[in-house]
């Protein structure tokens, strides 16, 4: 049956009401121009596509099964809610929320704009935003934003992911896409322990508590697959969300064959429970920044550069965070190449170590504060390697709390107007 719309649907004018559950199971055109306005028991079912229609509904209101393919006119409101296709009503959301992405990218000149609103979504397979032509990916674009602060961790739009592998939001060469006001959780659960063992426990032990997740689970990844193009994702703004529960909570271009991901700005992002906050490795990435990240869980390495995927450093700036909790080590940043990494306004406490750089060309750490485990707790550590003295601190702070015990650095940096609680040994 074509329409089951005897009582299902009324018209005025041009516009189309729906009223009642309404079954589509071939193509239904509609005329240019007209909205289609969805009652509070307005809903559309079958194996149909709708072309055309300006879309009238509420955010929160589920209007289409996920078998139904639409291609709107627009919206009467600027966004295509999650909703619409049942996400937030399933004990698994994958499908819908995957149907409602694809729907967006699929209509570039009538969508942009994914809303999700408010609520708990749990989901068991990656959500990927791609776009396929002729067996290669295309660039596509979308905004994907919901209800939540980069500080929530509970309320808000939560993006509740179930699997112990693989992603659970991933962009393959988008071009121009925002992400924004999302809570992104998994599994993953960081070691436990007293300080003095917790900060001692070395990087390749440092492992998912129930020994399920997998090294390369992630929350957010970017450019996830080479299989099918070697270019990466541009000009992309990533901002107020917060990613908590994976091995890695961000990661950027895995795959080990994509090239330059550039003008990627990530800002007021939130770091939770991992073994890394943040890793990249693509080769020739440009222009990136980081904004303001803040990490106050139980998390290992927050930054590392060039341990995966092409296992090269890409020009990051990283301006400005918070960091405390039971960060171990700050940096793991092999440079590979003419692209550095600046680095500044940090504000850290309660580390370990600084980590390590290792670079053939100037990189720089500036006006940044480190405020170091204290040695009588969490033993004598190196607090910092760098290979040559192109890497060069400027302006920063080196502190024990309370204590005046001697600090050791290791290595070829430049300390440039720093200030030592203790003395500095340099080996």
């Amino acid at each position: 049956m074509l329409l089951c719309m005897l009582l299902a649907v009324s018209t005025q004018a041009q516009d189309i009401f729906i009223n009642k559950d309404t079954v589509v199971n071939k193509l239904w055109p509609i005329e240019p121009g007209t909205i289609v306005h969805f009652g509070s028991k307005g809903h559309i079912s079958g194996k149909g596509i709708i072309k055309g229609g300006i879309i009238d509904a509420a955010v929160g209101q589920w209007i289409f099964d996920t078998s139904i393919t639409v291609y709107p006119e627009g919206t009467y409101g600027k966004d295509f809610s999650a909703r619409w296709y049942g996400a937030g009503r399933q004990a698994d959301n994958a499908g819908a929320l995957q149907k409602g992405i694809n729907t967006v990218l699929d209509n570039p000149q009538t969508l942009r704009n994914f809303f999700i609103p408010k609520g708990i979504y749990p989901f068991g397979k990656p959500l990927m935003v791609q776009s396929v032509y002729k067996g290669s990916y295309v660039g596509t674009t979308i905004h994907i934003y919901g209800e939540a602060s980069f500080w929530d961790c509970c309320n808000g739009t939560t993006l509740q992911y179930t699997a112990v592998t693989g992603f659970a939001l991933g962009l393959q060469l988008n071009k121009g896409t925002e992400i924004n006001n999302l809570i992104i959780t998994g599994k993953f659960k960081s070691p436990v322990g007293n300080d003095s063992l917790y900060f001692n426990i070395p990087f390749e032990k440092y492992m998912d508590a129930n020994y399920k997740c997998s090294d390369t689970y992630a929350g957010f990844v970017i450019d996830y697959d080479g299989s099918k193009n070697s270019g990466g994702s541009t000009g992309l703004s990533i901002h107020d969300i917060n990613v908590s529960n994976f091995s890695i909570d961000y990661l950027i271009s895995p795959n080990g064959k994509t090239f330059n991901a550039d003008i990627l700005v990530f800002q007021n992002i939130r770091c939770g429970d991992a073994r890394i906050g943040f890793a990249t490795g693509q080769a020739q990435e440009k222009g990136n920044i980081i904004r303001g990240i803040y990490s106050w869980g139980s998390i290992h390495t927050l930054f590392s550069i060039g341990r995966y995927g092409k296992s090269q450093a890409g020009q990051y700036t990283i301006d400005g965070g918070n960091v405390a909790g039971r960060c171990i080590r700050l940096f793991d940043i092999t440079q590979i190449g003419w692209y550095a990494t600046h680095i500044s306004n940090l504000f850290v406490e309660s580390i370990a170590s600084i980590g390590s750089i290792t670079s053939q060309i100037p990189t720089s750490v500036d006006n940044c504060t480190f405020h170091f485990a204290l040695p009588q707790v969490v033993g004598r550590q190196n607090l910092f390697y760098a290979n040559n003295n192109k890497v060069a601190f400027n302006n920063c702070t080196f502190r024990y709390y309370g204590l005046k015990d001697a600090m050791k650095f290791t290595g070829e940096a430049t300390y440039n107007n720093c200030f030592f609680s203790g003395p500095s040994v340099k080996n």
